[in-house]
Order: C-alpha cells, then structure tokens, then sequence
C-alpha cells in the first residue's frame, strides 16, 4: 500500500492539470512504487468514479495508454526509478488513475472525496430537509421598450421580433437572428439573476456565456463601423471574426478590444479586481491612459488603483470552470468560496465572528450539487454553518 495516498492522489491531479513540478513527478513514482495489487479500488471510488463520468478527466476525454506511455517516457527523462511501476500491466494502471482523478477537494492539506451519493443519503438521515437547490440555466431579456421576458418559462421558438432581429430560444439558448430588411437599431439586456447561467449568440455569430448575478446589454443587429456590447460581473464572449467591424466590449469604464477571438472577463463589484483572461486571438485591455496586450494563455489583471498586472502562467482550467459547471478551488481562501456559492446558490453570507483566515481549499465540486452536500464537504476542514432559508451563516 502506499505511505501516502492521499498526496499521491493530489500529485496525479497537479499532472493531468499540467502543473507537476520535477520533484513532485519524481515523489508521484516513488508513491506509485508503493502501491499493492489492491490499493484504492473499493466502493466508494466505484460511486465516484460513476460521478466524475461526465468530468474533463473522463474516460471519454483522457487515453489512459496515451498517458501512461507519455508518463514513463517523462520518467526516464527524468532519470526516475520506476522500475516497479513499470512493471505492472496497464490494466491496473487505469485501475489507479481512475481512482485518482475521482471528485475531490483539498482542506487543510487533505483531500476529502466527495461521495454525492452517501452525502445525499447522510444529509437525509440527519433530517436537512432545509436544503438549497443548484443554480440552472435562466435569464431576463429587457427588451427596448421596457419589456421583459423571463427566459426560464418562456418555451422554444420565436421570443420577440425586434427592429433588425428575430430573437428565438432553443433549448435554453438565445440567438438573434439579424433581419435582412433596412430597421432601426435596437438595444436590449440580458441579465442573469444570482442562481442563473444563460448563452446567448449575437446577430454577427458571436456567442457569450453569462454567469451568475451578470449582464451584457448589446445592439439587435451591429452597425457602423464597430461592434460594441457592454457587461456587468463575468461572462466569456467567442466573436464572430470581422476586419471590418473590431469587437469592443465595455465594462466598469474598462474597454477590451478584439477582432475576433475567445476570451473571458470577470468583473463582478465585490472582487478586488478585473480579470481578462484570453484562450485564443489577442485582445487589447484599456482604462485611461493604461493598456496591456495580451497573447493567448495570459490574463491582465486591473486593481482598485486603475494599474494593469500581466499574468503570464494562468490556470485556464480555474478561470473557465464555471462555464464547463464545476466550482474549482486552487488555494481559495473562504471568502472566495463564499462569494461563489453565494451567486449561484442565491444566499446572504454571514460571518458571526469574521472569516477564519486560516481556511484554504483546492478542488472541484460539480455545479449541479445541493448546497448541503457543498458544505459537507467545507465542513471536513472544520468550518460549520447554520442555514436558515437563503441565509448562511459562517459559525467562529
């Protein structure tokens, strides 16, 4: 059995996200070296392997041979004596790193597996019956006259005809469809109350995704020489490429530049600042007289004080995981969890005696979970909580 499965769980995580130091990949093998022909396959990991199914590090995404055969190739690089591991037949192999990728999230040091099965079960005997239900897909469109369509209720078809639009809903996504007759120019929101994610695809092609407690507000259809939409809290925008018409987005007297490309922008008013991360293209991030030009893989960071920080080494799994349904944690202090699950769970925060500074956690937890299967799993790094209809309160 190995000395530490725990850490050696963390380690595979840290190499399937690409962040594996040489010393950890070295201490990863020695723990692999450790393993028994029975180590870690029991139940529990059958029941969360079943949940992690439809996860990035799923059977269908990840070549387990691919991996194994890129993993030794690292290995002799590395100079590593792997010669025990080396030695076991790849079906064990996925046996382990399966276990490996299941659900889990970091407190303290350890990594608690999230079982949403027995969580469920548990929460249920204990008699929670004071339960919060996950977010889901819904929205507001305010039309320009003042009217408003309630996205959630509205069924599939046409949803308004507007000047240069038809606006239609398709299995809980939004297309505007640009009129081929002269019209005048009109200008609508889309909001998403706490609670809601909601996609929305533009008259040029352009799609946006808006988180919780967000909005954007954009013309029917784009004229003049450029496209311009506006955004509050965080949304992640694929433009429709045009040489002829840049794609600008404001934000908190902020404005983002593009010509066609894939970015995110998070921008909510009670974080301490901006964060424009880019996925592909390039875009350019002005406010005032400052801008920063960011490649692919990089993130500008704006403070409270208007100055731009370059982020060269960002986690794209971490900024993008609301979009892909995951909370995913790296290192976050409880107020930053706390403000998460506050948006998406449509809660009022309360800290009875200040947040524990000491409290940190990694890891991911599915979007769709109850909130008391959340806070089972917060509570395993001795942080408790008392839940009152929408209202959390943090106990000392």
């Amino acid at each position: 059995m190995s000395s530490n499965p725990i850490r050696l769980q963390y380690l595979f995580n840290r190499y399937v996200n690409n962040t594996c130091s040489t010393d950890e990949l070295r201490e990863f093998w020695q723990l692999m070296g450790e393993l028994s022909e029975n180590d870690i396959v029991t139940e529990d990991i059958k029941h969360l392997w079943e949940a992690r199914r439809n996860s990035r590090y799923s059977s269908e995404n990840v070549d387990w041979d691919t991996l194994f055969d890129e993993m030794m190739r690292k290995g002799k690089r590395l100079e590593i004596n792997y010669e025990k591991v080396g030695s076991r037949s790849k079906l064990k192999w996925i046996r382990i790193v399966a276990a490996a990728c299941l659900l889990g999230v970091i407190v303290s040091g350890g990594i608690y597996l999230f079982d949403i099965k027995k969580t469920t079960e548990k929460a249920l005997q204990a008699g929670i019956v004071n339960d919060v239900l996950p977010g889901k897909n819904g929205a507001i469109l305010t039309l320009d006259n003042g009217k408003q369509v309630i996205l959630d209720s509205s069924g599939n078809g046409v949803v308004a005809l507007q000047n240069g639009a038809r606006i239609e809903q398709d299995s809980g996504k939004l297309t505007y469809h640009k009129d081929k007759t002269t019209a005048a120019i009109s200008n609508n929101t889309m909001t998403t109350p706490v609670g809601r994610k909601y996609q929305l695809t533009l008259s040029d092609g352009t799609q946006v995704w808006l988180n919780a407690a967000s909005s954007i507000t954009f013309p029917t259809t784009f004229s003049g020489d450029q496209r311009v939409v506006s955004i509050t809290g965080e949304a992640y925008f694929e433009v429709a490429r045009d040489t002829k018409k840049p794609f600008l987005v404001n934000v908190d007297n902020m404005r983002v530049e593009v010509l066609g490309t894939n970015f995110n922008i998070n921008a909510y008013s009670d974080e301490d600042i901006i964060k424009t991360t880019l996925l592909q293209g390039s875009v350019k991030v002005k406010k005032g007289g400052n801008e920063q030009l960011l490649l692919p893989g990089q993130q500008a960071q704006l403070d409270k004080d208007n100055k731009f920080r370059l982020i060269t080494d960002v986690d794209m799994d971490l900024e993008m995981a609301w979009k892909n349904d995951e909370f995913y944690f790296k290192y976050a202090d409880l107020r930053t969890v706390m403000r998460q699950l506050s948006r998406w769970y449509d809660l009022e925060i309360i800290y009875e005696n200040g947040a524990p500074l000491d409290k940190h956690f990694e890891g991911e937890i599915p979007m769709n979970t109850m909130l008391s299967q959340v806070l089972d799993v917060l509570g395993k790094n001795n942080v408790h909580f008392h839940l009152q209809g929408k209202k959390l309160t943090v106990l000392p």
